[in-house]
């Protein structure tokens, strides 16, 4: 009786909580099958222990230890999953199943934290199973002993570990043995996305906002952290905490579910006590709620014009060790900046001569940012804000530098597009000088260069009344008066001329 009752025992405990058979799957699990062998337990005989490795499910049936599932029974097989197997030695050696009073005890057994061991047993040398195949399935031949098996590696979206867990060949099941036993641990899997509002500033000193996306995941634990975190590049400066929006399928979410922390570039977003009271609430009551977090700062400086962006997310890690849950990074994202320089010179100059001091200028975005031809932009709106300012002067050598203005991201149309358009527009001419017939020209600014010399702005100078020339009209009507005396003179010589041959 005293060994039914302990052999039942081990069989609920490896079960329930060391297989993790309680998590509820397809609906159309096959029946309990019988096991594998009956009587005394054969030591020579080779065992063996096969997960099969599924994402946390919402069905109502249990697999069976003592046979691998049916087709369909399980839905999101995780393939690519790493178990490692330890035997349990007692003062340094495996447990003898053989011996009867071996087997007392062993529905106690609780596997240590981070996969040590349970109390009383130290672990043996590791035996690494293959990864998990597409269908979840990894399998290990093992000898009859005592062992303990736990997850030791998965692929990043995998939130959410299998517990460690106790295995016994042959374990105890419907009266017999199952020797070749069959585990199915399942696993939380969880996503982040991160995308970039569509730019409304284009001048530097604008705000780049970065939403970031994390559904709550199904989970077969508690939840005992939740926070997403963003890390901004050294060329933005993080927003105010207050000015961080969090919501929750678009609606804003309780600020006491949350805190926000700015740290240096670092800016983290975790939910308190009272938010993960919320994420726990009922049986994984919010499963897909869209938790984002709308990360933001400020350019204030261009560089190489590239500035790219990644948050992280960190399930039940309340301590942020990578070293024992590691984050799940987002998909990188990229917001793309240049600069412009232009030079203002009179006309018909060219080089260090004749350039400009004092031309002003304000520049504005073009109805068509992205035509492949920007010589026919027009400007539209207000003048762009650049560093604080909307009206930009030509320096002693004409030039007139434009330092920040955006380009396109890597998320909305035209993603990555290596110029934008845009349009000066020349308010006030240098003295002496007029504005041109069009005031307007249109300008490329390409990621990360800086435009000068190609963009040559000139200018005409005013009109005067001429100088009068001193003496020049007595001078005139002199050479004409003399001009025409010469004339008669040589028209009576020859007249005299003609007049003689013809007395001869």
């Amino acid at each position: 009786m005293q060994a039914s009752t302990t052999r039942r025992r081990i069989a609920t405990m490896v079960s329930a909580a060391a297989l993790g058979l309680t998590v509820l799957v397809g609906s159309s699990a096959a029946a309990i099958a019988a096991p594998q062998d009956f009587g005394n337990i054969d030591p020579d005989r080779t065992g063996s222990v096969t997960v099969h490795k599924f994402l946390n499910q919402s069905g109502t049936a249990s697999g069976d230890i003592s046979e691998a599932p049916a087709a369909g029974d399980f839905a999101d097989p995780v393939a690519d999953v790493e178990f490692t197997v330890y035997p349990l030695l007692e003062s340094g050696s495996p447990l003898d199943l053989t011996v009867p009073e071996n087997w007392d005890g062993l529905d106690a057994l609780v596997p240590g934290a981070g996969c040590t061991a349970p109390s009383g047993f130290t672990l043996g040398a590791p035996v690494e199973m293959p990864l998990t195949v597409a269908d979840g399935s990894s399998t290990v031949a093992l000898p009859v002993g005592l062992y303990q098996v736990c997850e030791t590696a998965a692929p990043a979206n995998i939130i959410e570990r299998a517990l460690p867990f106790i295995l016994t060949i042959p374990m105890p099941h419907e009266g017999g043995w199952v020797y070749d036993a069959h585990a199915y641990p399942k696993n939380g899997a969880g996503s982040i996305d991160k995308t970039i509002t569509p730019q409304e500033d284009f001048g530097l000193g604008s705000v780049v906002e970065f939403p970031v996306t994390v559904p709550v995941s199904r989970m077969a634990q508690e939840w005992i952290g939740f926070a997403i975190r963003d890390t901004l590049d050294d060329r933005l400066v993080p927003v105010a905490a207050g000015d961080i929006v969090v919501t929750a399928d678009g609606a804003a979410l309780d600020p006491a579910f949350y805190e926000i922390e700015i740290v240096g570039q670092q800016i983290t977003m975790e939910f308190t006590a009272a938010g993960l009271a919320w994420l726990n609430e009922g049986p994984n009551a919010h499963v897909g709620t869209e938790i984002q977090v709308v990360f933001a700062g400020t350019v204030i400086e261009v560089g190489d014009g590239v500035i790219p962006n990644t948050a992280q997310f960190w399930p039940n890690n309340p301590g942020f060790d990578a070293n024992t849950q590691p984050p799940l990074p987002s998909p990188e994202v990229r917001t793309n900046w240049g600069d412009l320089e232009i030079v203002k010179r009179a006309a018909g100059t060219t080089g260090a001569e004749g350039t400009l001091e004092g031309a002003v200028f304000e520049i504005y975005a073009a109805e068509d940012p992205y035509a492949a031809d920007c010589s026919t932009a027009v400007a539209t709106g207000d003048p762009v804000v650049v560093d604080g300012a909307t009206s930009f002067t030509s320096d002693a050598s004409g030039v007139i530098s434009l330092s920040g203005l955006f380009v396109s991201d890597s998320v909305n149309p035209v993603i990555d597009n290596p110029q934008r358009c845009y349009v000066l527009k020349e308010t006030a001419a240098p003295a002496g000088y007029v504005l041109p017939a069009d005031v307007f020209t249109p300008v490329a600014v390409l990621i990360g260069d800086t435009v000068s010399d190609d963009v040559e702005i000139e200018n005409t100078q005013q009109e005067v009344p001429e100088l009068p020339l001193t003496g020049a009209a007595g001078q005139v009507l002199l050479i004409a008066g003399g001009a025409a005396a010469l004339a008669v003179a040589a028209g009576l010589m020859l007249m005299r001329r003609r007049q003689a041959q013809t007395t001869r």
